[in-house]
């Protein structure tokens, strides 16, 4: 029996509030969507159907919420912001910690529901399309916590906001359903960081964040899939993007089993711009799925997308990234780029950039290029006494480290270029 034969009595037992009627709505589209097979247009290269058990749960009822877990995940001690933890989708406020910032809400979003119920009800499910998106629609239906981040106008938030997701073995047979929203009013500024764990044995979830960046505010998000092993996940983020605002978002996925990444930029605003980068890594049998849209709704607005990939051992990655020019979108310039270094014949990349354009004053551009490591700059290194596997790792690193030196900031950055190193095995 597929976890989808009993959907109405868990959608039964989850909690009613002031989203029942989103949730409702939600679930009529999810069982009219269902979950996609490689029969889908979308899911093409990603069968994750066959990857989801059948005894899987939407719900688990017995939040895990102690301090158990003190200690065995990465909490970016090292780096000062505000530390949002949760435990197998729900909030631990034992393991979490605030630091107080005027005019910056950051919190479960559970619980400050009531408190924020105006601002909730505004922006809650406006970002994403359950009408045609299958774990977002299961999403709205099942997410029952997550983050609110609220950063009130003209604020500028001078310390990270870090959200940090930690699946352990209570969380072995659940499908784990959590959700972010994240509203930066006019002229504020905030910097976020969110990172996903998986601490022992095989997980799976499903999270949404959803991202409105008001007038000339700035959010810059950045999503960590760094211990991530033998998690099956689909990770959507959609944004929208109002006038003058800048928006600018990373991913960077070192492992996992399966992991399917949706990033969408909805331009609302003139003068908006989005950077949309990403880095990943595979490695045996991991399967990373990088999905992409901009969409240029107005005038006058810009983005640019800068996707990397490496991949040894049977990995498998896919890149379909999607730039759309309305008709209105006069004046647009959207450029894209995806690369992706092979460092076995077993592994391979599937590669599908697209232009869809309305408009005949613009400037697009896309390019796709799938590769191994250079062999002249290979050589030189060989050349200067550097052994094989130490100078395949420089090189590696230095192509892949490109994308972590756009990030803003300077801990971060330092914590991620270490952790690259281990990842490719180098100690310099």
């Amino acid at each position: 029996m597929a976890f989808t034969d009993n959907i109405d009595s868990s959608f039964a037992a989850v909690e009613k509030d002031l989203l029942t009627a989103e949730r409702e709505a939600a679930l009529a589209s999810f069982k009219v969507l269902g979950v996609p097979s490689g029969r889908h247009e979308e899911w093409r290269y990603t069968n994750i159907k066959t990857k989801l058990p059948e005894s899987l749960r939407l719900l688990d009822n017995g939040r895990q919420t102690t301090d158990d877990g003190k200690g065995k995940f990465n909490s970016f001690e090292n780096i000062e912001g505000t530390k949002l933890v949760f435990v197998n989708g729900s909030y631990a406020p034992a393991l979490s910690s605030a630091s107080a910032q005027d005019g910056v809400v950051a919190g479960s979003l559970r619980e400050l529901r009531g408190a924020y119920a105006d601002v909730i009800t505004k922006h809650f499910n406006k970002a994403t399309d359950t009408a045609n998106e299958n774990f977002a629609a299961l999403n709205t239906a099942f997410a029952q916590d997550g983050a609110l981040i609220y950063v009130k106008r003209n604020v500028k938030a001078t310390l990270p906001v870090f959200i940090i997701h930690v699946y352990d073995a209570a969380a072995a047979d659940v499908f784990t359903q959590t959700r972010n929203l994240v509203i930066a009013e006019s002229g504020a500024e905030v910097d976020i960081v969110e990172d996903f764990q998986n601490t022992e044995g095989e997980k799976f979830y499903n999270h949404v964040s959803e991202v409105f960046v008001g007038e000339n505010a700035e959010v810059n998000y950045v999503t960590l899939q760094l211990d991530n092993k033998n998690t099956t996940s689909v990770n959507s983020i959609d944004a929208r993007v109002a006038q003058d605002a800048r928006y600018h978002i990373t991913t960077l996925t070192m492992e996992g089993k399966l992991v399917r990444n949706n990033v969408n930029a909805y331009m609302d605003g003139k003068g908006a711009l989005a950077t949309l980068n990403g880095l990943y890594l595979g490695t045996e049998n991991n399967h990373i799925d990088s999905h992409i849209l901009v969409d240029h709704r107005v005038p006058h607005c810009d983005s640019n997308q800068v996707y990397k990939g490496v991949l040894d051992g049977e990995s498998t990655g896919v890149f379909n990234g999607k730039i759309f020019v309305r008709k209105d979108a006069q004046k647009t310039n959207a450029f894209q780029s995806s690369k992706a270094i092979l460092l076995s014949d077993e592994a391979s990349v599937n590669s599908k950039p697209q232009l869809e354009i309305y408009a005949d004053d613009v400037k697009c551009s896309h390019g796709a290029a799938i590769g191994q490591i250079n062999k002249n700059e290979l050589f030189y290194l060989l050349a200067r006494g550097i052994d094989e596997a130490t100078a395949r790792g420089i090189l590696t690193y230095a192509y892949g480290s490109s994308i972590i030196a756009a990030l803003p900031m300077e801990a971060l950055r330092e914590h991620l270029y270490t952790r690259l190193k281990e990842r490719l095995n180098i100690t310099f």
